[in-house]
């Protein structure tokens, strides 16, 4: 090398080292870019199925290696209100209205997406309930909690029918799904709102169905997924990640039922227990919506406001919608 090329090879060194240093810092940075823990709150029941395979295929295990992922199941939106609010779990799925009763009292948290809508069913088994005329001051409802999505449709049917939305509020039982299954058909309540398995098994008991919630509200309500606005301001990238994997895995329930049902039927304690067939059944049912985009948004708030269950009512969903479906809800 002659000395006239030495300037040209030192400067050719001097760009390698800088190029690698910058490599070195943006894969420092994308790493950072991840929470060292992340706990996701779900509720039991074929809702969760899109969370079961999440878990069982250890996606986010995977891209995030160094994060620790943990899944914890509790038995109401209000539970995983009260989870996300102590920092003990991040992510939490949950009902529209647990979650506008949260926004409400000033929790910072937003819709990340939808995940599934279906028709859930007040179930009894006494022939005598056939309406909600029907249900005395000793008649005990079970829902999962006062503020459940269960609850605030049974406020607005009681409106419908009663002309007042707190007639039975004095009915309510907070009462988890399975439990209030067993209560219903031991005789311990008269009926119990809830969803897909349990409403079903009630039927198949010898219960009938005194009230269609989509019959009260209409097609709208589906589940929602919610992080917080501080979460997804300091993970940005951890956070569209989650929600491109859990809009993969919904998809995939969607088109693989078997698959599904029989995730389901294998984590008992996440999918409320049955068998393969049964589960597949309810995927196959064309009420069930595996939906993204949450909707519902408005009319909870504005039903709740109405009877003085949250104090106001946001200008649009989009005041309560996460970049990752800004402007589509309603």
């Amino acid at each position: 090398m002659s000395k006239r090329q030495w300037p040209l090879a030192i400067s050719l060194i001097i760009l390698v080292l800088f190029l690698s240093a910058c490599g070195n810092n943006a894969n420092a940075g994308s790493s950072s870019n991840a929470p060292t823990s992340f706990t996701i709150v779900y509720q039991p029941g074929l809702g969760a199925a899109t969370f079961i395979i999440l878990k069982n295929q250890k996606t986010l295990e995977k891209q995030f290696p160094d994060t620790k992922i943990q899944w914890d199941i509790v038995n109401s939106g209000s539970a995983v209100r009260e989870a996300v609010i102590s920092n003990q779990g991040q992510l939490g799925t949950l009902g529209v209205p647990p979650f506008l009763v949260g926004w409400d009292r000033g929790m910072d948290w937003r819709v990340l997406l939808a995940t599934s809508r279906s028709d859930s069913w007040l179930i009894a088994i006494n022939p005598r309930f056939k309406t909600l005329k029907d249900f005395g001051p000793n008649d005990k409802i079970g829902v999962v909690a006062p503020d459940a999505q269960q609850a605030i449709v049974l406020r607005k049917a009681a409106q419908q029918q009663l002309g007042n939305a707190h007639a039975l509020d004095r009915n309510l039982v907070a009462i988890g799904s399975a439990d209030g299954e067993q209560a219903l058909l031991s005789g311990q309540i008269a009926a119990q709102l809830s969803g897909s398995p349990f409403q079903q098994r009630e039927i198949a008991a010898g219960g009938h169905v005194v009230l269609h919630t989509k019959d009260v509200f209409g097609p709208v309500g589906a589940g929602l997924t919610v992080l917080s606005q501080s979460f997804y301001n300091q993970y940005p990238s951890f956070s569209k990640t989650v929600y491109q994997d859990l809009v993969n895995e919904s998809t995939y329930v969607a088109n693989h039922h078997t698959e599904a049902a029989q995730a389901l039927a294998a984590d008992k304690a996440s999918g409320g227990g049955g068998s393969v067939a049964q589960f597949k059944s309810l995927l196959d049912d064309t009420s069930l919506v595996f939906e993204k985009t949450p909707s519902g948004l408005v009319a909870y708030a504005t039903f709740m406001k109405s009877i003085g269950l949250i104090s106001k009512v946001p200008g649009s969903a989009n005041d309560l919608e996460l970049p990752t479906v800004s402007g589509t809800g309603n």
